[in-house]
């Protein structure tokens, strides 16, 4: 046992030192970053995004409005799975619950406890980071977000215990323009983006010697750490018709056309593959209030073959005197759901959803909390 529990402190170790280098990113039909509140309402932000997310999700967006200057700010977001804050809360009681008189048994115990919850749930954590100047025909943001995933399996692939590491992570920044052409309900955008990504996907069989040995090797810590960058760029279309009290929206985008290649020291991505997305947005509202129903389709030709359950994203956001938001939708079969509270130069925002890393729902899924800060005018 203790030498299970040394070579699984080695595993963590040596992927965490690895992951803590921000080039990790695994990308499909996702926008690079989103708004906490557009996933809140199930990730349906083609037609109608917020702040942050605009000029990724469709710049086509920043018309909209009758402000010159829509948004000036940063937000920071913080997240975690619902079976790491089980863990963290089951490994508190423990050892609360453990007296002093035997310091080794309670240590070892401790150490088993540990084990024992880290072969049962998957844990998940994460952080974003957007900052972004939007005018109604202009906008700029730099991002980052980096969500690194631990999952141990009793039984590996040779039937041996082993732990999974993965990371999801985007970083750069995007410059975006748009333009009302002489049709009054037709807008359309642009936006060139720099990219620093990269794709780890480890596994670490617990009882295999030679495998252990090799995290330790600099060229496995090279791959892992190694990162690649480029340039892309996405071009979007929004349809808007508006009335007194019902406005209606159509939206068509492409990310990364012609394909964004990717080049550095990392060993993959190598590219982002071409992807074409449709979305239809209906927004009921008075002078101060909104429902805003929308529905995305992503990848349209399937360029990343993913089931359809990943490729829709449905979602309501209620907005009440721009103070006060309520959302809910589905995002990758998932249920979804949120809010924000807005004081002028913060807002605040919270919301739970979930994210399917297998082919079907509910292969192996991660139900996360998100909360975020936003400062700015």
């Amino acid at each position: 046992m203790r030498s299970f529990w040394l070579n699984l402190n080695l595993a963590i170790g040596v992927t965490v030192v690895a992951l803590a280098s921000p080039c990790f990113a695994k990308k499909t039909n996702q926008a690079l970053y989103e708004d906490p509140f557009d996933i809140a309402a199930g990730g349906a932000s083609l037609t109608r995004a917020s702040k942050d997310g605009i000029l990724l999700a469709n710049p086509a967006q920043l018309p909209l409005g009758s402000k010159i200057i829509r948004w000036i700010g940063l937000t920071t977001s913080v997240l975690t799975n619902k079976e790491s804050v089980e863990t963290a809360q089951d490994l508190i009681a423990t050892a609360s619950g453990k007296g002093s008189s035997d310091e080794g048994t309670s240590d070892s115990s401790g150490a088993q406890a540990f084990i024992d919850k880290v072969f049962e749930n998957p844990l998940r954590v994460g952080w974003g980071i957007s900052f972004s100047i939007l005018a109604n025909n202009f906008g700029t943001t730099l991002f980052s977000r980096f969500e690194p995933d631990f999952q141990a399996n009793e039984f590996g692939e040779y039937g041996m215990p082993e732990i999974h590491f993965t990371a999801e992570s985007y970083h750069g920044a995007g410059v975006g323009l748009a333009l009302r052409t002489p049709f009054r309900w037709l807008y359309l955008g642009a936006t060139t983006k720099y990219i620093y990504a990269s794709e780890p996907d480890l596994n670490v069989e617990l009882t295999n010697q030679e495998k252990i040995k090799e995290l330790s090797s600099p060229s496995l810590m090279q791959d892992l750490a190694g990162h690649n960058k480029g340039t892309g760029l996405d071009l979007g279309t929004l349809l808007f018709f508006q009335g007194s009290y019902v406005d209606y929206n159509l939206a068509l985008k492409v990310d990364d056309v012609g394909n964004t290649a990717l080049k550095g020291s990392g060993t993959s991505p190598t590219s982002f593959k071409q992807t074409a997305h449709a979305g239809v947005g209906v927004t009921l509202h008075t002078g101060a209030d909104a429902i805003h129903f929308a529905l995305d389709y992503r990848d349209i030709q399937g360029a990343y073959a993913e089931e359809q359950f990943k490729r829709i994203y449905a979602g309501t956001k209620v907005t009440l005197r721009t103070y006060l938001g309520v959302a809910a939708g589905f995002y990758q079969g998932y249920p979804t759901m949120g809010a924000e509270i807005d004081l002028i130069l913060m807002r605040l925002a919270l919301c739970s959803y979930t994210r399917e890393l297998g082919d079907h729902p509910g292969v192996n899924p991660r139900r996360i909390y998100l909360a975020s800060l936003s400062t700015g005018f």
